[in-house]
């Protein structure tokens, strides 16, 4: 997914690892990495140089904390929804676009 098919005015990263958490504006990583950058590498851009993991041989394990929500928003027929407890909440976004 790029960044411009992001549906959140945001986008939350976190380190399992280390705990940092974060949330930035996606409007700012759109200026920042361009539209058509990848999720999977803002994702990395944003933790990898400040994760804070004991063992820096081993990769960073950041996650996008909100993946499964933009799944259940972006996800037409809510039978394919990975976790169906958000389809109320991806009804609401839905509702806000």
């Amino acid at each position: 997914m790029r960044l411009s098919d992001w549906p959140l005015p945001y986008v939350r990263v976190a380190c399992k690892q280390c705990d940092r958490e974060g949330r930035m504006k996606i409007a700012g990583l759109i200026e920042r990495f361009g539209p058509d950058r990848e999720m999977f590498v803002v994702r990395e851009k944003l933790t990898e140089p400040g994760c804070k993991r004991e063992n820096k041989k081993l990769p960073c394990q950041s996650i996008l904390p909100d993946a499964l929500l933009v799944q259940a928003i972006m996800e037409p027929d809510e039978s394919k929804v990975i976790d169906p407890k958000l389809i109320e909440d991806a009804r609401e976004w839905r509702a806000k676009r």
